[in-house]
């Protein structure tokens, strides 16, 4: 396949455990973009922390927000779903659990989604959700997310690459958690971290030996020598 475009996930994969960006990965990102291959970022973060963050580093691929409920590009917002329902469960959640409810803050600047701390037992949140048939709840590793069923990475990438003029098979995807496994069933090419769930690693085209922004930084060179296989 030719690939013409790179879509990572962020948190644990150009971060660390503990959110810091890694250097390696941001070179990497370079690198592909002196390529004229854009990036794509691709994360459960709000569009406003994407936004910003894609300026620092040098992307100049769409963003995919909220877990793909969010599509921006050069501009163009595509809102994919209605957050009304979500809000209702958020306010369900805070009448079981009260201030147990940890909201992330950046949810006053979300269109759709609500990311809480992982304080809660995730079972006891998924109990509550259950009054709540239209709405999906996923746990990202780094926060848990409520939001609406049908929309994931996946939904997300494949609009973004609409967006972009080009086919989402066009696009090479690099993750390492359960919340990855839409946007790899969607993409032509498949890199799985080292530190990746065994689900995403079985969807995987290549596993990386290392982890977080070096495993990133791995997958990079791999994609550009795909590339010099293709010239």
């Amino acid at each position: 396949m030719k690939i013409k475009a790179v879509a990572t996930d962020v948190d644990g994969t150009l971060t660390d455990t503990a959110g810091k960006l890694s250097c390696r990965a941001v070179e990497a990102v370079r690198m592909l973009e002196a390529k004229n291959i854009p990036v794509v970022l691709v994360s459960g973060n709000a569009l406003c922390v994407l936004k910003t963050l894609q300026t620092y580093i040098g992307c100049s691929g769409a963003i995919v927000a909220e877990s793909g409920a969010v599509v921006e590009y050069k501009g163009r917002i595509e809102v994919l779903g209605d957050g009304r329902k979500v809000r209702e469960a958020l306010k369900r959640l805070k009448e079981k659990f009260g201030e147990l409810v940890k909201e992330r803050w950046s949810n006053m600047y979300r269109y759709v989604d609500a990311a809480l701390d992982r304080n809660l037992r995730y079972e006891d949140v998924l109990k509550v959700l259950e009054e709540f048939p239209d709405l999906r709840f996923l746990d990202s590793g780094f926060a848990y997310h409520i939001t609406v069923k049908g929309l994931d990475k996946g939904v997300g990438l494949t609009v973004a690459a609409k967006l972009m003029g080009l086919n989402v098979k066009d696009f090479a995807c690099v993750g390492d958690s359960e919340a990855d496994v839409e946007m790899f069933k969607v993409s032509g090419f498949k890199i799985a971290l080292a530190n990746s769930s065994r689900e995403l690693k079985l969807l995987a085209n290549y596993v990386t030996l290392r982890s977080g922004g070096e495993g990133f930084a791995e997958a990079a060179e791999k994609i550009l020598s795909m590339l010099v296989g293709e010239d």
